[in-house]
């Protein structure tokens, strides 16, 4: 059951992160990001897009923290380390 909640948590922040990111990345750029997915396509920019999206992660980890649902919190930061490690070699 534990893994699950910390399954949830990892998706979540990485939901949370993408579409934050596609916002971020389609104010600077004005292209749709989404179109045959060409966040991907773009590299650095990309990374930092999708690094300023997590910042939203924040507060959906707060949020796991006053529900006391400690393993998705945990989750969230495992989405802080996978976005970063994208950041860093992609």
């Amino acid at each position: 059951m534990n893994i699950l909640k910390l399954i949830l948590g990892t998706l979540l922040g990485l939901i949370v992160s993408f579409v934050f990111g596609c916002f971020v990345f389609r104010f600077l750029t004005s292209i749709d990001p989404l179109e045959d997915l060409n966040i991907l396509n773009y590299g650095a920019l990309s990374g930092r897009a999708i690094s300023i999206g997590a910042i939203p992660n924040i507060g959906l980890f707060y949020l796991f923290l006053n529900k006391e649902n400690y393993y998705s919190a945990r989750g969230v930061i495992l989405s802080f380390i996978i976005i970063g490690l994208f950041v860093l070699f992609g």
